[in-house]
């Protein structure tokens, strides 16, 4: 809320000084933030209210006036319908990279029967919230969701988990490795051409910073452990939702 109460502070400064009110990205407007950002935004582009402009650095949302003095950070959030029109742009952002993911490349956990949702899950086998959410693992199955693990080593690549989930990737049945790691039990270390580190960099471009860390296909986050009823329940809302 306070947030809220300093965006809408500031935009009311940003109008009173006389900012040109603008539909369009003015042309200079990226060139007017790389000083102070060390390069462009990823991203401009119009909001609804006129004379302000969301730009992505990165995981970073910020809002700017049009002539680049003011910049605000915070929700934008639609007051009628109530909706976080910064949380609809980084699901548009999200939805686009879970896209780019190769199912084949993860360890996938198949829905029992009608496939209803598909959760990806960034997982580190250590976290002891990650082991609780495989044991609802089956249980998910049985409700008709499809989990694909992504590897997400908290203490980075080269670290002793993300030794571990190499050596889950490389298994021959990543399913029941998987299984043992989180039990705790040792697995034959291996080595070969697996997408850890890969998984890592995409968790942090997509804003994780904990685990478990999980994804629907549509882009919305759900952070930390949940069990699979109330999973399930989340999952069923936001596709009715978007339908």
């Amino acid at each position: 809320m306070y947030k809220q109460l300093i965006l809408g502070a500031a935009v009311s400064l940003a109008l009173a000084s006389g900012v040109v009110l603008a539909k369009d990205v003015p042309a200079d407007l990226g060139e007017k933030l790389k000083p102070l950002f060390g390069g462009a935004p990823d991203s401009l582009k119009a909001t609804p209210l006129d004379g302000l402009f969301e730009a992505k650095f990165g995981g970073d949302i910020l809002y700017v006036s049009s002539d680049g003095r003011y910049i605000m950070t915070g929700e934008m959030i639609d007051a009628e319908t109530r909706v976080s029109l910064t949380e609809q742009s980084r699901s548009t952002d999200r939805k686009e990279l879970v896209n780019t993911i190769d199912a084949g490349k993860t360890v996938e956990f198949k829905a029992k029967g009608e496939e209803k949702h598909v959760l990806y899950a960034f997982t580190d086998v250590d976290c002891p919230f990650c082991v609780k959410l495989h044991r609802e693992v089956p249980a998910l199955n049985e409700q008709g969701v499809t989990v694909r693990y992504l590897a997400y080593p908290r203490a980075g690549v080269g670290s002793p988990a993300y030794k571990k989930m190499v050596n889950v990737w490389c298994a021959e049945d990543k399913q029941d490795a998987m299984t043992k790691v989180k039990n705790g039990e040792e697995i034959a270390a291996k080595d070969c051409e697996n997408p850890v580190a890969a998984d890592f960099d995409l968790g942090r471009k997509l804003g994780v910073n904990g685990t478990p860390a999980l994804l629907t296909t549509d882009g919305m986050m759900i952070p930390g452990y949940r069990p699979a009823d109330q999973l399930v329940k989340m999952l069923d809302s936001a596709k009715t939702a978007a339908n």
